[in-house]
């Protein structure tokens, strides 16, 4: 028996009931991704020495220049190479998780015909001028995993934060969680017509 929605093609599915469970879910994500986000943040800071200077440092950085940050200081100052394992373990899921979550959140549009695909289709504007725009495929139980994943990344970040700043140095957890799928994006070249000058409207 087919449990799918049967609603044929919708051009706005992020508007139907049927996908209000998953549009929560990725409100959950939004929110579990910007703890992970803070507290690899924090661990930086710690590592730099000091809240103010870590965090004037860190405000004019994207996140593969924190990642790249990060990395270097546990090389430099973490003298416990399984905790130097487990950093690359997480900068490596910071990385996946925030691009999946990149193409949910800032999709502009939510296709959905089960008979083409069994997966909504996620529609986001292209920085490629060569594509008119790019799109994945993903269901609630893709956002979910990534929403697992995002919240694990926080509490283990959150221990090693804990490991540096309390005298009793407890010990974090060094068991790697699953990562998500990657989300795979599928750009749409523009064709001749978009992208020739002359085809433009005057």
């Amino acid at each position: 028996m087919n449990d799918e929605p049967d609603i044929g093609f919708f051009p706005d599915y992020h508007e139907h009931e049927d996908f209000q469970p998953a549009m929560l879910a990725l409100s959950h994500l939004v929110v579990q991704w910007n703890w992970a986000e803070h507290n690899f943040n924090v661990l930086l800071w710690q590592y730099v020495g000091d809240f103010n200077t870590g965090s004037m440092y860190t405000a004019g950085l994207g996140n593969q220049s924190r990642a790249d940050a990060l990395l270097a200081l546990a090389r430099l100052h973490e003298k416990d190479g399984e905790i130097v394992d487990r950093i690359l373990f997480s900068i490596k899921a910071f990385g996946r998780i925030k691009d999946n979550r990149n193409a949910l959140v800032h999709a502009h549009s939510v296709t959905y015909h089960y008979s083409e695909e069994p997966k909504p289709r996620w529609v986001r504007g292209s920085k490629n001028p060569k594509n008119i725009h790019v799109y994945c495929f993903a269901d609630i139980s893709d956002i979910v995993s990534n929403l697992d994943a995002a919240c694990q990344l926080a509490m283990f970040l959150g221990e090693i934060m804990v490991y540096y700043a309390s005298p009793l140095r407890p010990k974090p957890s060094l068991a790697k969680f699953p990562l998500p799928d990657s989300l795979v994006p599928h750009p749409v070249p523009r064709t001749e017509r978009e992208a020739s000058p002359q085809s433009r409207p005057e």
